[in-house]
């Protein structure tokens, strides 16, 4: 047992840092048991969206549910392994992996997840890379001199969002979501630099598979990704109005705090 405090405001500070066992949600399911999208929706989330199951009943929900099983909105392998108790306690006095500096500083750890879940997926309807993530479809030449300078500012921009979606996923300690960021980097690095960028895409792409292997990666290797050329990252702040749709461009310094 540790020193307890004998002052009154000692003892009422004791008191606020335990938590009540009553008040948490219900424990996180064992892993075999999350299923993700292998389990269809029994109707489209949207009317006229998504894709009949061939040969059974439900609509397949496009990787939505496996999407949030690789983010963890509800950090449920932090929970499982701190324990409950240890996991809350620190919750409650903020000393989990998170941006605590810069225009997400006020945002909760969920609040950044579901902003990262952003930065990878929202796409405009004339996005020239829109479709299946981890599919690279080439629709036009990166290399072509003639391309207008607002489709090669889009393709900057979309690169510039998958680097703070990298660097937000190392502050909050997900390795999962490194590994998503680094495949998207991949292919957005194509998507600009066409065959000249294939090398560094290459590199992004073995560093993914490394991440998401069984063996031991370097986060600093995997933080060089992150570096522009004037050595700072740019993040885009999800407009609270607009939500996916609109986006300020703003300079991104934060750190993690440690638990």
């Amino acid at each position: 047992m540790g020193k307890q405090s004998k002052s009154s405001s000692g003892k009422k500070k004791a008191l606020e840092r335990k938590i009540d066992k009553s008040t948490l949600p219900p424990p996180p399911p064992k892993p075999e048991d999350e299923i993700g999208s292998a389990k269809p929706l029994e109707k489209p989330a949207l009317p006229g969206s998504g894709f009949k199951v061939i040969g059974s009943e439900g609509y397949d929900d496009g990787g939505v549910a496996d999407l949030s099983l690789l983010i963890d909105l509800e950090d449920s392998v932090q929970r499982r392994k701190r324990g409950e108790n240890e996991y809350f306690s620190a919750l409650k006095a903020d000393l989990l992996p998170r941006a605590t500096r810069g225009p997400m500083a006020k945002m909760t750890r969920r609040e950044q997840k579901v902003s990262l879940a952003q930065l990878l997926f929202s796409e405009d309807d004339d996005c020239d890379d829109k479709g299946p993530s981890e599919v690279y479809i080439e629709q036009h030449r990166a290399d072509d001199e003639e391309e207008d300078v607002a489709t090669l500012k889009h393709r900057s921009d979309r690169l510039a969002q998958a680097r703070a979606a990298l660097r937000l996923s190392l502050l909050l300690r997900e390795p999962a979501c490194a590994s998503l960021s680094l495949s998207e980097l991949c292919k957005r690095k194509l998507t600009m630099s066409g065959k000249k960028g294939a090398a560094e895409a290459l590199r992004c792409a073995d560093k993914a598979i490394e991440i998401a292997g069984p063996g031991f990666w370097d986060s600093d290797e995997v933080a060089l990704e992150v570096s522009a050329a004037n050595g700072r990252a740019n993040i885009y702040c999800v407009h609270p109005i607009v939500p996916l749709l609109f986006y300020s461009r703003v300079s991104f310094y934060s750190h993690a705090t440690l638990p």
